[in-house]
Order: structure tokens, then C-alpha cells, then sequence
């Protein structure tokens, strides 16, 4: 190909530079556009008949004086605000063209739009600083592993907590330090997935979330994973199980304590009621009071009635159902201490009373009981 020169060449160089795939923009001495190539008219959606003529400053407003401190040399990244509201970012680099005095003629500047690219480091930034304020702040360690156990991350507020210095377990091997936990979790998180597992380690209770994380190809590189220390959580769980236990016992103590299976003769019980006998209760009474009449092989089971005061329907087939209930282990129910109002309620409700035997107190409860032993003795 022969070597262009003179008017040719220029035209193919004002040619190659209209169709180049980075931005092209020449300014005259009062930085008016003289030129403004295709890619210029792409990214900044301004045709190149409105741009040529115009002040640069009209066309790509940007804050202070950009065009000036390009014009003197370097390169700058600016934001620029298009007519229909988008906003681009490109990088710049000028270079200005002297007379014998020194003053610039003439400006070529070239620009890449870099967007994309500035959105996707701003987006870095953003998750850097979260990151930073997450393990600065809470008491949590993050830390990573390749497939080989080789920890390349170790870092977080957490290790303060156990001791450790930041990037403690950098360099070493995660599987060997931390064997007896099982390679099993490791290994589903290399596989691809998700793994939670909760630890007991360096004297503290750890949660632990294990995420595979896949490069550009789907493959997995390594695991990012998050340990918080939860071990006053866990000791905060253990004391309220414990003194949850403790107030059921004291419940339990107070439950045999309001209603006592007493032997108060050979083969006869009496069981104080005492308070509100709802179903839970009764249920409760019903299976300790046959445990006690089969242990003792009682004949008689009094149930004292003294301390109840009202009774819904509810309490009396609980009480109709303790009665059926020793009858049927060869015992007999004797009922004592029945208020006024209660044995009107018991009629009221029409339950059937015939097999109840009955007496006003106690003494005369246990003397029938004893009279009633003595005849069958004979």
C-alpha cells in the first residue's frame, strides 16, 4: 500500500479518528468543539452538527473548571449530566496545542466512558464499607478457605472475644486445625451448599454460616463463611431452661402440696381439695390418687371437699370422674366438706349423685370407713 501524504493523509486520519471506538472532542483556543466523533455523539446523545460550535462547557457541564485543568495536561475522571437526564462518567486526558507564545490553540481531548466500571466500584466500595462496619462492630469473625483448607481471610470484632489476633488463622490450614469437628460441613460447603452448624470451640459457642462462592466459570473457588459468638446467648438459654425447670418442681411441689394423698388409717386415703379443680388439675389428681389406691390396696379414698367453695360444672365431672375411677380399682369414694352453695349447683345441674356416698365431715368420713372395714371383718 503506498504511503499517504499531504491532504490524503489527513482526511484518513480525521476518518480513523470520526469512527474511533473512544470518545474524540477538539477544542479552538476559546474551547469551542471543532470536532466530535461518532463516539461522542453515541455516549452523550448529542449529534455532531448541534455540538461543533458550541462552548464545550454547554455540551458536558461538570463541576469547576475541568476543561482548563485538562487543557494544562494530565488526566481527570469526571460525571457528566446528558439532556435527557442520564449521567455518564468518562475518563479524560487532553492535550493542548501552544503558539511560539505559549498559548494553547488548539485542545484534543479523549475520553472512555467508564460507567459501567465506576458504578461497579462504587458498588465495591459500598459493600467494603459494609464489611468493615460489620466486622468492626459486631462480634462476629469472617473468614475464607480455598479447597485445599488454606485460610487466605481471618478478621472480625469476634476474636477479640477468644483472644485471638486478626488474621490469626491466615496461611494455616482450617481442616487440620479444626479436625475433630468433622470434615463434613467443609466438604457439602465446597460441593456447593449452603451449610449452618453450630460449635463449641476456643472456650465459646460459635454459630457458623459456610457459603460456597463460584468464580466466573461456575466452579467453586472457595468459602466465605461468618462465625458469631453466641455463647452468652447460650448461657443466657441454659440459666432460663434451669430456672424454668426450677419453678415447674416448685409448681409440682405446690400441686401435691394443695392436694396431699394422705393415709390417715390402714387402707383409707383422704385427699384434701383445695382451690379451683380444673382439668389439668384433675387429671393429675385422678392418676396419683389410683397410684396411691393400688400401692396401698386402700379400701376407701376420702376426698374432702372443705376447701373448695364453688364448683362449675366442669369441677363436678371432674369430681363424678374421680369417684367412677377408685370405684372401679375395688376402692370406695367418700366425699366430705361439701359447701351449701356447691350442693345446690350439683342438683342444679341434675348430675347423678345416687352412687356418691357422702358425709358432712371428716371425722364422720373416716368413722364411716372404719364401721364399714369392721362389718366386713366379721
Amino acid at each position: 500500500m503506498a504511503n499517504l501524504s499531504g491532504p490524503a493523509a489527513e482526511a484518513r486520519e480525521a476518518r480513523l479518528l470520526r469512527h474511533a471506538p473512544f470518545i474524540a472532542v477538539e477544542l479552538d483556543a476559546r474551547r469551542r468543539i471543532t470536532v466530535w466523533n461518532e463516539a461522542a455523539v453515541r455516549v452523550f446523545a448529542v449529534p455532531a452538527a448541534e455540538a461543533t460550535g458550541a462552548a464545550i462547557e454547554q455540551i458536558l457541564p461538570s463541576e469547576g473548571d475541568l476543561w482548563a485543568d485538562l487543557a494544562e495536561g494530565g488526566s481527570r475522571t469526571a460525571t457528566h449530566t446528558r439532556k435527557d437526564g442520564v449521567e455518564v462518567t468518562c475518563e479524560w486526558t487532553c492535550q493542548a496545542e501552544r503558539d511560539a507564545e505559549g498559548q494553547i490553540v488548539a485542545t484534543a481531548c479523549y475520553g472512555r466512558d467508564i460507567t459501567d466500571r465506576a458504578a461497579r466500584e462504587a458498588t465495591l466500595r459500598l459493600e467494603g464499607a459494609m464489611l468493615r462496619a460489620i466486622i468492626e462492630n459486631m462480634n462476629i469473625i469472617v473468614w475464607t478457605m480455598q479447597h485445599d483448607g488454606l485460610c487466605t481471610y481471618h478478621q472480625g470484632k469476634g476474636l477479640a472475644s477468644i483472644g485471638m489476633p486478626p488474621h490469626a488463622l491466615v496461611g494455616k490450614n482450617i481442616r487440620e486445625l479444626y479436625k475433630n469437628l468433622g470434615p463434613e460441613p467443609l466438604d457439602a460447603a465446597l460441593a456447593g451448599t449452603l451449610q449452618h452448624t453450630s460449635t463449641e470451640v476456643h472456650g465459646a459457642s460459635f454459630e457458623n454460616w459456610m457459603i460456597p462462592v463460584r468464580g466466573e466459570d461456575g466452579s467453586i473457588e472457595l468459602i466465605v463463611a461468618l462465625s458469631l459468638n453466641v455463647t452468652e446467648q447460650r448461657e443466657g438459654e441454659r440459666a432460663l431452661r434451669e430456672k424454668l425447670l426450677q419453678i415447674e418442681q416448685q409448681q409440682q411441689v405446690i400441686r401435691e402440696l394443695s392436694s396431699p394423698i394422705i393415709e390417715v388409717w390402714d387402707r383409707v386415703l383422704t385427699v384434701p381439695i383445695i382451690g379451683t379443680l380444673d382439668s389439668g388439675r384433675a387429671a393429675e389428681l385422678m392418676d396419683n390418687l389410683l397410684q396411691a389406691v393400688a400401692k396401698t390396696r386402700a379400701r376407701f379414698a376420702i376426698l374432702d371437699l372443705t376447701g373448695v367453695e364453688e364448683v362449675d360444672t366442669g369441677t363436678a365431672s371432674h369430681l363424678l370422674g374421680l369417684v367412677r375411677a377408685v370405684r372401679l380399682l375395688g376402692a370406695e369414694s367418700v366425699i366430705t366438706g361439701i359447701h351449701p352453695n356447691i350442693a345446690q349447683t350439683i342438683v342444679a345441674l341434675g348430675l347423678e349423685t345416687t352412687a356418691m356416698t357422702v358425709r358432712a365431715t371428716l371425722r364422720e368420713a373416716l368413722g364411716h370407713c372404719i364401721r364399714a372395714m369392721a362389718d366386713a371383718r366379721k
